[in-house]
Order: structure tokens, then C-alpha cells, then sequence
């Protein structure tokens, strides 16, 4: 990459705490083979009626949204998904079209927490007057705040759309002069940051190698040191980008629908040998999928989110196979907690589809069990009878849980009367087997099973109490061991309380086997 300028302090992007340093202002190389997008991101600058349009916004957006074209090019070219980057339309004096939205009330009715949806509302309003003004399904806000340090609009992604802030400063150039100028400066960076949320990235703590060679992935908090220090985009990263819309040479008509990729077969264990985990299987989607990619997330809280996660991605193997080796040594908290992998399979139209699974972090090492355990042929089983389903709000039926998809659940009926705990179902096997293992696939939300109470029976009428059991609130499959065999055709499974408190249960998968 080139140097362009010498500044003298370096101040973390949205950070609460300076880091005085010695750094530099960064510039890509100037890309002059980008490949063209069929679609281009939609930009618009929305204005409070208390505000007024920052001098010179165009000129200095346009900046520094060529500046970010160029050097999403950079990372997709070094991780080899080609010269590629987001569309921007252009004006008739080449510099990127941007849409003035002027809102219809003061600031103060657009806040940080809530104030998208008002101001979604008016946008939305305005797009469906102007359609030639929608150029996809991505929207870039920027919205215009007069006074550094008077900011409270939306600054997030939600969906295909993201929120940031324009300040009468806010240029690249100014990154090398001092105080506020400088400061609003630096949230370029964030804004970039949001602005991927937008087109389709989650956050990326990234992996300890690359955090060493290339500094501070810019998904990791808002926007790490972008221009102002060493900061990347990684494959993981690169690879959403490249199956999104504005990257698309080509045009289609079912962008981001459901594909209804599923995990059909999982091996998953840590190897001693290699220090790594290692993930293997089959899937099967109803849309190509082009990248598979491979998350773990370390858990220290439920509230913990996601912004030093590491990330992996391959492509698949033949038409329905994946296989990743992901090494301990590039997990950066390996302390004793639990930790989410998420597999997610990314596909030609732009969806990316999770299958999710836990395992927890024992003195530094993973323990590994979400991979699939020999299981009775299901063909034959029933379910008999339920306390209640939730078909009205979402596709909770009980049928989902013995129908061979992971990505269907069995919820509780949540609206309405009879929305408490306790909660049951029953099973009808089809014959009498031998069972000292049973397994509930947990899915990855709330109500997962906590504490269930098991009983068999032979004739669906005289019942016997087997125990009750506690699971763990992680993602995937949890397995209960009975003390001894029992034979049985009937099984029945009383939920009488949820991981996380909720007056209802859900679960996407229930099997038996005797080992």
C-alpha cells in the first residue's frame, strides 16, 4: 500500500480511550480494472429539520467512498476472489450520487436507540417516490449532524441497510490536522465499519495471524485503525462480500431468499495430534452454495457479543462436503467458557444460512461434542401427543421434531393462553428398542430445554419415570445418558424449565440409541 501522509498521534476509530502513536494515513493502490456491479449501493444523506447539509458533502463523501472501493479491491484480490468491489452510481459530474432526504422532524425524534425506524419510514417514503433512486437492496445513511459531539442519530446496520454520521470536517485528509477536526475524522472508519454490516458483514475478531501481519480487522469494534494504521479485510470477510448484490457483474431476480441449507451429516472433535479443531460433513442446500464458512465465538456472558470472534472459510468439496482444520493457537481467549460455532453456508443468491453448535473451553482446551452419534432409523416414529404448538406466530410444530431438519424446531406455544411451563410431547418409536442414550438437537435461540423429566412406557397407558434431567443451553445436540437400559416403544418428554428463563421450550431434534 501507499503512504500519503505523516500524522502525528493516532487515535482509536469510536474509541473511548486515546493511543497516542506515531502512525501514518494509509491510501490503497488506485484500482483501474474494478469489476463493474449490476447493482450499485444506494447512498443516502438524511437531514433533520433542525440540521442542515454539512459544506462540501459530496466532494468529501465521494472521497472516501472511492477510497473504500479501493481498497475492498486490495483484499479481494490478495484472498483471490478477484478485482472486485461495491457498485456506487455516479452523477453526471462523476462524483457518487447521493440522495438528500430531508426529514420531517428534528433530531431528537431520530435516536440512537429506536431512531431508525422513523427514519426507515421516510426514506422508504421517498424511495418509492423516486424508484430510479433504489439502485439494490442496500442503503448507506449518512445523516447530518452540524456540531462534532452533539451526535446521537442511528450508527448500526440492520438488515441491508446501515446508519452512520456526516460532520461539517469529516474527511481523509483532515486525519493529519488536530483536535475536533481530526476527531470527527477518524469516524470514517466507523462508518465504514457500519456500512459492511450493511452489505452483509457480521463482526470479525480475526485471526491471530493475520491480526499480526496485517494489524486490526475492521469489522472488530468500528472500523479498527482504517487509514490510520494497519488494518484488513480477511477471506471470510471477502467471501460475503463477493456473493452480495452490489458485487454482482450479473442480475437475478431472487436475491438473499431462503435456500434451506442444512447440515445433514457433522464430525467434529479436537485433535490432539494437531492442536486443531476439525470439522467435517455433508449439507444439503436448495440454492449453490458457493463458500463455507466456519465461526467460533468464545461466550464469556449471554450478552457477550461477537466483535473478537474468529473466522474461517473453505469452499466445498465436490457438491455436498466440507472440511476445515481450524487451529487452537488462532483462538485469542481460550479461558473456560462457552463457545459457539456457527457453519454457515454462503450461496450464489447472497443468503447465508447458519447451522449453530457449542462446546466449552476446558483448561485451554476445546471439548468437542457436537458431532453426530449413531441414532435409531426415525421413519417409522410418531409423534403422539403434545401440550402445545406454536403455529400461528412462526412454523413451531411438533412434527418438526423427528423430521431429519435441524433447521425446523417444536416451539411451545408462546401467544395466547397456555403459553407456560410445564410442556410435553410423546413419541411413538414403532416398535420396542433397546435405549440408553437419549438427544436433543438444541437449536441456536432462546427457550432451549433445561430441565426435562423422562418417562417410557410399552402400551402408551402404564408410564414409568426414568428421571429428570438438566441439559446444557448450548446450541446442538445434548446428550442424556440413562444409568441403565430400558426397552421401551413410548417415550414422553416433560420440559418444566427453559435455559434462559422463558415460559416455553423449543427444541429442533429428539433421537434415541443404545451405545
Amino acid at each position: 500500500m501507499k503512504k500519503l501522509f505523516v500524522i502525528l498521534l493516532s487515535v482509536a476509530v469510536m474509541s473511548c480511550k486515546k493511543q497516542p502513536a506515531t502512525t501514518e494515513i494509509i491510501k490503497p493502490e488506485e484500482v483501474k480494472n474494478q469489476a463493474a456491479s449490476a447493482y450499485k449501493l444506494t447512498v443516502v444523506y438524511f437531514v433533520p429539520s433542525d440540521m442542515k447539509v454539512n459544506p462540501d458533502y459530496k466532494r468529501r463523501i465521494t472521497e472516501y467512498l472511492r477510497y473504500e472501493q479501493n481498497y475492498t479491491t486490495e483484499w479481494m484480490k490478495k484472498w483471490g476472489y478477484g478485482e472486485k468491489t461495491f457498485g456506487l452510481a455516479t452523477d453526471a459530474a462523476g462524483d457518487v450520487e447521493i440522495n438528500i432526504v430531508n426529514g420531517k422532524n428534528p433530531t431528537a425524534s431520530y435516536p440512537y436507540n429506536g431512531g431508525s425506524a422513523p427514519m426507515s419510514v421516510e426514506i422508504n417514503d421517498w424511495l418509492a417516490a423516486h424508484p430510479d433512486k433504489k439502485k439494490s437492496e442496500h442503503v448507506f445513511i449518512l445523516t447530518a449532524v452540524n456540531e462534532f459531539g452533539k451526535q446521537q442519530a442511528p450508527y448500526y446496520g440492520t438488515g441491508n441497510w446501515a446508519y452512520a454520521i456526516d460532520f461539517p470536517y469529516m474527511e481523509i485528509a483532515n486525519m493529519n490536522k488536530q483536535g475536533d477536526i481530526k476527531e470527527q475524522s477518524l469516524w470514517i472508519g466507523g462508518n465504514f465499519h457500519e456500512m459492511l454490516h450493511g452489505l452483509g458483514l457480521p463482526h470479525n475478531g480475526g485471526l491471530i495471524s493475520n491480526n499480526t501481519l496485517y494489524g486490526t480487522n475492521i469489522m472488530t469494534g468500528n472500523g479498527g485503525g482504517f487509514v490510520t494504521g494497519k488494518s484488513y479485510l480477511d477471506s471470510w470477510d471477502c467471501a460475503l462480500l463477493s456473493i452480495g448484490q452490489t458485487f454482482s457483474a450479473v442480475t437475478r431476480t431472487d436475491w438473499y431468499q431462503p435456500a434451506g441449507a442444512r447440515v445433514t451429516k457433522l464430525n467434529a472433535a479436537f485433535d490432539q495430534a494437531s492442536q486443531s479443531i476439525i470439522i467435517s460433513g455433508r449439507y444439503k442446500s436448495n440454492k449453490k452454495v458457493m463458500y463455507i464458512g466456519f465461526t467460533n465465538d468464545a461466550k464469556r456472558s449471554e450478552e457477550d457479543a461477537d466483535y473478537d470472534s474468529e473466522h474461517w472459510v473453505t469452499k466445498p468439496i465436490g457438491t455436498d462436503s466440507f472440511y476445515v482444520k481450524m487451529p487452537l493457537a488462532e483462538i485469542k481467549d481460550k479461558g473456560d467458557f462457552r463457545n459457539d460455532v456457527h457453519i454457515s453456508f454462503l450461496h450464489e443468491n447472497g443468503t447465508k444460512e447458519d447451522n449453530t453448535y457449542s462446546y466449552q473451553m476446558v483448561a485451554g482446551k476445546p471439548d468437542v461434542q457436537f458431532g453426530d452419534l449413531p441414532a435409531y432409523n426415525r421413519a417409522s416414529w410418531k409423534v403422539l401427543d403434545f401440550s402445545s404448538q406454536e403455529t400461528v406466530n412462526e412454523n413451531g410444530a411438533a412434527l418438526n421434531l423427528i423430521d431429519g431438519d435441524v433447521s425446523t424446531v417444536w416451539v411451545s406455544k408462546w401467544g395466547g393462553e397456555g403459553s407456560v411451563l410445564p410442556q410435553y410431547f410423546t413419541i411413538d418409536m414403532g416398535s420396542i428398542l433397546a435405549v440408553n442414550r437419549f438427544t436433543f438437537m438444541q437449536r441456536n435461540g432462546g427457550s432451549k430445554l433445561k430441565t426435562v423429566q423422562l418417562s417410557v412406557s410399552n402400551d402408551n397407558t402404564s408410564w414409568e419415570n426414568i428421571g429428570t434431567y438438566e441439559l446444557l443451553g448450548t446450541a446442538g445436540p445434548n446428550h442424556v445418558k440413562l444409568p441403565v437400559i430400558k426397552s421401551f416403544r413410548y417415550f414422553k418428554v416433560m420440559v418444566t424449565k427453559s435455559n434462559d428463563g422463558t415460559p416455553f421450550a423449543t427444541c429442533s431434534e429428539v433421537s434415541t440409541y443404545k451405545d
